[in-house]
C-alpha cells in the first residue's frame, strides 16, 4: 500500500510539474509572437508599454496594408532616390521613428499594382518634411520606401495620447486642431490644416 501512495503522489507530483512546464511553455511562445516595437526620438529611446505598443503595431500594420508607389515596383516615382533606399532606412533607423518588426508577416498592396511581403517597418517622426514619414519596410534583405500609405491610421499613431508627451510642440498643435468622430478616430482634416505624411 505505501509503495501506491508513493507512484500515486509522483504521479500527482509529475502532473503539477507538467502543468507548470505546458503554462510556462505557452507563455513564451506568446511573448515571442508578440510585435517588437520600438520608439526612437530626438535620438533617444523611449520606453512604451506591451499596450501602447500593441496599439503602435495595429496602426503601422493598418497603413500600410495599402500604399501608394514603393521603390521595388515603381522606382520611376522616386528618382535617384530609389538608388538610396538602403542608406535611407538607416538614416531613418538613426533618427526619430517608430520600428516594428511583426511577429506575423503580411502583404502591402500598392494602388498602383503589385504587392510587398512586410516583416519590418519604418515610420520616421519628427522629419522636417513630413509630419509622419517616411515610410519603410522590410521582408527579408528586401528593403522598399512606400508613399500615400494610410494617411488616417498615421495621424492616429502621431495623434496617440500616450506619445504626445515625446514629441515635440507641432504634433501637439497639429493634433489638437484635427477632428474626432464620436468614437475618437481622427476624421479626414480640410486641407488647410491637414499635415503632410509621405
Amino acid at each position: 500500500m505505501r509503495s501506491a501512495g508513493r507512484i500515486k503522489c509522483r504521479l500527482i507530483k509529475c502532473s503539477s510539474i507538467k502543468r507548470w512546464l505546458l503554462v510556462a511553455a505557452a507563455l513564451f511562445v506568446q511573448a515571442a509572437q508578440a510585435d517588437e516595437v520600438s520608439l526612437r526620438l530626438s535620438g533617444k529611446d523611449i520606453p512604451i508599454s506591451s499596450d501602447v505598443g500593441r496599439k503602435l503595431a495595429a496602426l503601422s500594420r493598418q497603413a500600410l496594408e495599402r500604399c501608394g508607389p514603393n521603390t521595388t515596383a515603381h522606382p520611376g516615382n522616386f528618382g535617384l532616390a530609389a538608388y538610396r533606399v538602403e542608406s535611407r532606412w538607416k538614416e531613418i533607423a538613426d533618427g526619430s521613428r517608430l520600428r516594428i518588426r511583426f511577429s506575423e508577416p503580411f502583404v502591402s498592396e500598392s494602388h498602383l499594382g503589385g504587392t510587398l511581403g512586410v516583416s519590418e517597418a519604418l515610420i520616421g517622426l519628427e522629419h522636417p518634411e513630413f509630419f509622419v514619414g517616411p515610410d519603410f519596410t522590410r521582408h527579408g534583405t528586401a528593403i522598399a520606401e512606400h508613399l500615400q500609405c494610410g494617411y488616417l491610421p498615421l495621424l492616429e499613431l502621431a495623434c496617440l495620447a500616450e506619445l504626445q508627451p515625446h514629441l515635440g510642440a507641432r504634433y501637439r498643435e497639429t493634433c489638437a486642431k484635427l477632428e474626432r468622430d464620436a468614437s475618437g478616430r481622427i476624421v479626414m482634416p480640410p486641407p488647410d490644416i491637414a499635415p503632410s505624411c509621405s
